[in-house]
């Protein structure tokens, strides 16, 4: 207050109840009306990933891995990382999966075929291309930089006691292409194709907003704005509640605004949606409908074609691992082994009469239920 009169100041509002009260500061309209639309797409995106996630890493069960992980948390280490080691440690006797980097001891690197000869183990947590003078290096770290291991390719006839100290195998999530050793981790392959899928939810949902027939209202200024905004409540909350009007600050002659053009029809984009899933399923050997799938009664045969040869990249992946085991079962007498999920290739592999992975005992023995039909439950 000067001389009587009220004197304008600039001043910073306590925001504190907005929050509280569940308002956006910015819009002064219910959070869940004033929030970033873009964040639809965001959102919809993690799911995504998981249900990626998911599938990459319960596509198989690998069965009796002797370093205390699960077949999941393996599946789960490949999809992050592309690539790992396995190798035995007899200073803390135990079996380690790991990502690696070129040893740097070894002055040649590759043999003739463009393969690592010798490699060092790196924490899971540490990146491979860390520059160690920049930080000071955990225990664990320091401990596995003194590591340089010989990587073997093919299984062993005759080991030796070398063999199994510093020997070292390389399990690949897929066959890489040129680069024999630079394995592009599953996460970042599928990242662009899952932020594409993420997109139609908002496409579709916009399709039928704009096909509502919610019109734009023009008004003079900010004031006249906000009154209309009191009244709609926001162009997104008026199509899902019948309101009419959307303010609009403008100059221009009262017009519907969200009528102009054609409108797409929801329907296409989740064709659209259901060809890229198809699409996300092949690159996991995963029989699909196909990139294209008919609107009209389509035939089995039709379906099998263009579902395409999604057998042979199941081939790849279950492969790559299996002669993994084979080639660390030769040298470090390990029972390790893989195999395709059961629901995939309908059909029960370990004979236990289902067709589903059950779960295992530490003998590699599937999970006794409490009981069998034959003695009805009693021991």
């Amino acid at each position: 207050m000067v001389n009587g009169n009220k004197k304008n100041n600039a001043c910073i509002p306590n925001i504190d109840w907005m929050i509280k009260a569940g308002m956006d500061p910015k819009t002064k309209l219910p959070v869940k009306f004033g929030s970033d639309p873009a964040q639809l797409k965001s959102d919809i995106k993690k799911e995504l990933r998981i249900k990626d996630k998911q599938t990459a890493v319960n596509r198989g069960t690998w069965h009796n891995l002797p370093a205390n992980l699960t077949s999941q948390e393996l599946e789960s280490m490949l999809y992050d990382r592309g690539q790992l080691c396995f190798f035995y440690n007899k200073e803390l006797d135990e079996f380690f999966f790991l990502p690696f980097a070129l040893s740097s001891s070894d002055g040649n690197g590759l043999d003739v075929y463009g393969r690592y000869k010798q490699i060092r183990p790196v924490a899971y947590n540490a990146s491979a291309t860390d520059n160690d003078n920049n930080r000071s290096k955990t225990p664990i770290e320091s401990f596995l930089s003194n590591l340089h291991l010989n990587v073997v390719y093919t299984p062993k006839e005759t080991v030796t006691l070398e063999d199994f100290d510093n020997s070292a195998v390389i399990l690949q999530d897929y066959t890489p292409q040129y680069n024999r050793m630079n394995v592009i981790p599953r996460a970042n392959l599928q990242d662009p194709l899952l932020d594409v899928m993420s997109e139609m939810y908002p496409y579709m949902r916009t399709s039928l907003i704009l096909g509502s027939g919610v019109t734009g209202l023009r008004v003079q200024d900010g004031d006249q704005s906000g009154d209309v905004v009191d009244a709609s409540m926001a162009f997104q909350n008026a199509a899902l509640t019948g309101l009419g009007w959307v303010p609009i600050t403008s100059q221009i002659e009262l017009q519907e605004l969200t009528g102009i053009g054609k409108t797409n029809n929801a329907e296409e984009y989740m064709i659209a949606l259901q060809s890229l899933e198809n699409f996300r399923l092949s690159t996991y050997g995963i029989d699909n409908g196909g990139l294209y799938e008919k609107k009209a009664q389509e035939l089995n045969a039709e379906a099998a074609i263009n579902g395409g040869p999604v057998g042979l990249v199941m081939q790849d992946y279950i492969t790559r691992r299996q002669d993994f085991c084979n080639i660390c079962n030769s040298i470090w007498g390990t029972v390790m082994w893989y195999e395709p999920a059961e629901s995939l290739v309908m059909a029960d592999l370990n004979g236990d009469g289902v067709m589903y992975d059950r779960q295992e005992d530490q003998q590699g023995q599937p999970q006794d239920n409490g009981g069998s039909d034959d003695d009805n439950g009693q021991v």
